[in-house]
């Protein structure tokens, strides 16, 4: 019998059992799913993080402390600012910020809000992009301004509209002092999924003011929980964190305050999370595949008992064996081939979807999508030889004898 006829034959008897089928080729419907979509959203991850990073400057370095228990005379200020540029002139960019909470007043609304307070480089070292206006500068921070940036959405919510630079809003610390702050600049906000939490009104809105104009807010606390820096060079950042951290030491008398920890390190410290999170998930869905070609085997072994007669009959017809095994065989590897091409398609879908919803490109190797495929027609081999050597194998006259 040729293949053509053997495939012919495999659509038949699936066809002729449709519920049946679906629901045995939805595990590895699943598992081709989840495999593609973990690979898809663990790629686009990556890419994204790395992407970020050249945004805000591969080459920098986080000072911040060794332990919790340093006292406040040794902690971080702004002043170390020049103790850095002294020891370091290859820092092109210093950077620092503080956070509060407290709420904002637009009008009659109000929402509470986490202030960030940062240097005018702050946005060298993010992934901040203007919608309207301008970010922190020099001057805010030199003159203790009473000036905010907002997101986007913050300003499509309250205002209606992104340009709104020159506009008042109030901030209220958690004692109930109140501040006026004019908006300077609208920052682009960060996809759908970000605004979509947003729409809570539980949620948080994040906004910017002059690092010192918080500091002088809040009873002039001077105390920075980092500093960060960024220089041109690639090679070396360990030997200048070492450089920054012992003058830094060395200007209060004191050793083991500070560790320095580059970019570098950060990324490769996420991309391992990363990838034992895409491990685990990846088990998982192999699992699942598994488990739906243990269902494959059931399903096959069930049909061989339903069709003994039909083999019998077969046989003593003149089939042999190799056309009972290649039959049984087809049908297996097309149920798990379609299964396969299913599952890459609803892989892809969702992928996609969650990418977006993310605000991060998505990304699906075409390598990948054949390796599934051709990994779900493996699964169909491997699953469906048992079934159909134990329908070659049957006497043909006990077949048809068979009731």
């Amino acid at each position: 019998m040729s293949f053509f006829e053997s495939f012919k034959q495999a659509l038949e008897s699936l066809g002729a059992n449709k519920l049946r089928s679906a629901l045995t080729m939805l595990g590895i419907i699943m598992g081709v799913f989840s495999v593609i979509t973990i690979v898809a959203i663990g790629n686009a991850a990556e890419s994204y993080i790395s992407s970020e990073f050249e945004k805000m400057g591969a080459n920098t370095i986080t000072i911040t402390y060794q332990k919790s228990d340093i006292s406040e005379s040794d902690m971080l200020t702004l002043e170390d600012f020049e103790t850095i540029k002294q020891v370091a002139p290859e820092v092109k960019n210093i950077a620092a910020s503080i956070q509060r909470s407290g709420s904002l007043r637009i009008g009659e609304k109000t929402r509470d809000a986490i202030v960030n307070g940062v240097s005018s480089q702050y946005k060298s070292f993010s992934a901040i992009e203007m919608a309207d206006g301008r970010f922190i500068n020099d001057f805010d921070n030199t003159s203790k301004s009473n000036v905010i940036v907002v997101d986007e959405y913050f300003a499509k919510r309250y205002f209606k509209r992104v340009d709104i630079v020159g506009e008042t809003v109030t901030f209220r610390t958690s004692w109930g002092k109140l501040i006026n702050m004019q908006v300077v600049g609208v920052i682009k906000s960060y996809g759908e999924l970000y605004e979509s939490m947003l729409d809570n009104e539980n949620v948080p809105a994040v906004v910017y003011v002059p690092i010192t104009t918080l500091q002088s807010i809040y009873f002039n606390n001077k105390i920075l929980q980092s500093i960060d820096v960024s220089t041109e060079q690639k090679d070396g950042l360990k030997e200048l964190g070492d450089r920054i951290v012992k003058a830094l030491e060395r200007k209060r008398g004191k050793s083991d305050l500070f560790y320095a920890q580059s970019s570098q390190d950060v990324q490769k410290i996420i991309s391992n999370i990363l990838g034992v999170i895409s491990s685990i998930l990846l088990v998982i869905a192999v699992i699942t595949l598994i488990v739906g070609g243990i269902g494959i085997v059931n399903i096959l072994l069930v049909s061989v008992t339903e069709r003994i007669r039909e083999i019998g009959i077969r046989k003593a017809l003149g089939a042999q064996k190799i056309d009972i095994l290649m039959q049984f065989i087809t049908e297996s590897i097309i149920m798990t081939g379609i299964s396969g091409m299913i599952g890459i398609f609803l892989g892809i879908t969702a992928g996609n979807i969650i990418s977006k919803m993310i605000n991060i490109p998505p990304s699906v190797d075409i390598p990948v999508i054949i390796g599934a495929f051709l990994g779900s027609v493996a699964l169909g081999l491997i699953f469906g030889v048992y079934p159909a050597k134990k329908a070659a194998d049957l006497d043909p006259i006990e077949a048809l004898r068979y009731e």
